[in-house]
């Protein structure tokens, strides 16, 4: 398994991800394996982010939206 940790482009439909343009390619959201909320220390000015682990055509990636 490899990690990368670099921005990506996702495409949403009603903030579900359905494409995901990573490394010149767009990789159509086959499966929505989970969704979570992280919740830093508000208070301390940490971010809020929604993740997903999603499947495309043979890849597993994790993604989040920030803010």
């Amino acid at each position: 398994m490899k990690r990368r940790f670099e921005p990506v482009e996702v495409d949403v439909t009603r903030g579900w991800p359905v494409v995901v343009n990573w490394n010149g390619r767009r990789l159509r959201v086959t499966g929505l394996v989970d969704a979570w909320v992280i919740q830093g220390r508000w208070w301390a000015g940490e971010e809020r982010r929604v993740c997903f682990r999603v499947t495309t055509c043979g890849v597993t990636l994790y993604i989040y939206r920030s803010g």
